[in-house]
């Protein structure tokens, strides 16, 4: 309950009364109702003149009377008469000639579970149209734009143009990535930057489906020390183990998001079809910028949202008999208020009874360990929180895209071993090689990544000589394979591309020089998504080339 009362509570501190003046006629109000309640009750009469002890005794109870009559519904509507004619209010009114100082960092997962169709068309399209929506509730204010995978990288630095930021927007596809996985927290430091010379504290808004085994401490240790506000959405299906039900791929970590959130005085929103997820995240937005503005716009009289419980009590006089009706009313908005139970959910609830009675005894992570020793391996991998484990999950279910999804959130040897093997089994064996040779960079010692990668070389070197022989019997006419997914060898001609020299040029050069100027500007403008992606492997190169023992 205080979790989901938290981000509302916030908003009640500057909470006062524009009249508060208003309020000292409760006084004189409530002595009268106290002398009239007593004066009508014969029992006060009797207390004057008869003993306590013998009153005690003497008197009949015909069972408790009722509190809920016309005279306490006047208590009511004349209290809450009075506390609205002394303007309750906690925000100002926005002023249209104040410019929001606020900045806004967007933080979105491009890793290649967000390709998954469970929330259509995309979950990175649908993610992408969520930040659409959200600029233009809030038109003016700065924003910036920062993706990540298993590198993180800026897009956009802070603006106020929404157009400039949409334009990008769409560029943006998970094969633009230099590096795959799923590391949120490798965002921190490009949202500081961008909120470094903020006046006032911001807002990083997180925008995904996972994270990684360090990213909530990274993040406890970040939101620590700054004043900035972290707001999460998820998006994607939720986890499930209910049989018959089709899982997603790889489903949606709600309770890991929703734990980062909580741990960072954050909140976390679940994506919804409509607008309201948008909104919901604006208001927080909105209601955070009170603090750091100034006192001279006017305050929000509150006061008129209590002309509704009014009414409705001045409704109770209608007809005889209006507790009756009142509690039949109740009756009825509850019925409306619960959702109608099909078949089919009791059906579902009598499968999940079983998940839903481990839930009360066992963690997440004990649950998914059942499973596995069971061999259901669907349930372990939506039961499991830890990723290591998930991924196993995924991996003796032999759905290996999962669980090198998974795998490639762990940045150590063991991690990357993993991955590698998940990728064999995917037949990925080029890419399974590059990454068996990371773990041998790590772990020159580890015996099982240099067998399995030399077994796995001896495949491709195999593919690749019979696929020169083929290409030699039939000429011209022989036909290509295209570029397959997952690639199993990397063709009879091998070619490296580590070993080609890519001019880089500075800024000034591309501006002074106008044919250079020109080139560059025709490739932005006819694919934007081009220009991204070698900005994000030009910053990953930069990045290592920085990295200790290395000479920038």
């Amino acid at each position: 309950m205080t979790e989901l009362l938290q981000p509302y509570l916030g908003q009640f501190v500057y909470f006062h009364f524009l009249r508060p003046w208003w309020l000292l006629a409760l006084v004189p109000f409530l002595g009268t109702y106290w002398y009239l309640w007593n004066a009508r009750s014969p029992i006060g009469n009797w207390r004057k003149v008869v003993a306590p002890h013998l009153l005690k005794a003497i008197l009949v109870r015909h069972g408790h009377a009722s509190w809920f009559n016309p005279a306490s519904v006047i208590l009511i509507v004349v209290v809450l008469g009075i506390v609205a004619m002394a303007g309750p209010t906690w925000k100002q009114q926005p002023s249209p000639f104040a410019q929001d100082i606020a900045a806004l960092v967007i933080v979105l997962d491009v890793s290649p579970s967000m390709q998954q169709s469970d929330v259509q068309p995309s979950r990175l399209e649908r993610a992408k149209q969520k930040v659409q929506d959200l600029l233009a509730l809030r038109p003016g204010g700065p924003v910036g734009l920062v993706v990540y995978s298993g590198t993180a990288h800026s897009v956009i630095p802070l603006t106020t143009d929404p157009d400039v930021v949409n334009n990008f927007l769409s560029a943006i596809v998970t094969e633009m990535m230099p590096r795959k996985g799923k590391f949120p927290e490798k965002a921190l430091p490009l949202a500081e930057k961008m909120l470094r010379n903020s006046k006032v504290p911001g807002t990083v808004l997180m925008i995904g489906d996972g994270v990684s085994p360090n990213t909530e401490e990274d993040f406890s240790q970040y939101f620590s020390s700054q004043d900035h506000q972290l707001l999460v959405l998820g998006v994607g299906s939720e986890p499930t183990v209910k049989r018959g039900v089709e899982n997603a791929l790889i489903p949606l970590e709600s309770a890991a998001l929703r734990k980062i959130a909580k741990n960072n005085s954050g909140y976390y929103q679940p994506l919804t079809r409509d607008k309201e997820d948008v909104e919901n995240l604006n208001r927080r937005i909105s209601s955070y910028f009170v603090i750091v503005d100034d006192g001279s716009r006017p305050w929000v009289d509150a006061g008129y949202y209590l002309l509704y419980p009014i009414a409705m009590a001045f409704l109770l006089w209608f007809r005889i008999g209006w507790t009756l009706h009142w509690c039949v009313a109740l009756i009825l908005v509850s019925g409306f208020v619960s959702s109608p139970v099909t078949a089919s959910d009791s059906l579902i609830e009598k499968q999940d009874l079983a998940s839903r009675f481990m839930a009360l005894w066992l963690t997440p992570d004990q649950q998914g360990r059942y499973y596995l020793e069971n061999g259901d391996y669907k349930a372990a991998a939506a039961s499991f929180e830890n990723i290591a484990w998930r991924g196993i999950a995924y991996y003796r279910d032999e759905n290996f895209r999962a669980a090198s999804e998974m795998f490639s959130r762990i940045e150590t040897p063991e991690g990357y071993f993993n991955l590698a093997n998940a990728f064999a089994h995917g037949r990925d064996y080029v890419l399974a090689v590059k990454t068996y040779e990371k773990v041998l960079k790590l772990d020159p010692d580890h015996e099982s990544a240099l067998k399995n990668r030399n077994r796995l070389q001896s495949i491709i070197d195999e593919i690749n000589l019979l696929s020169a022989s083929q290409k030699a019997e039939a000429g011209d006419s022989s036909r290509e394979l295209g570029d397959a997914d997952p690639q199993t060898a990397d063709g009879a001609e091998r070619e490296d591309f580590s070993e080609r020299e890519v001019e880089q040029l500075t800024a000034e050069e591309v501006l002074l020089d106008e044919q250079i100027n020109e080139l560059w500007m025709r490739q932005v403008q006819k694919d934007p998504s081009r220009f991204l992606s070698v900005k994000f492997y030009m910053q990953l190169q930069r990045q290592d080339s920085l990295e200790p023992g290395k000479q920038p």
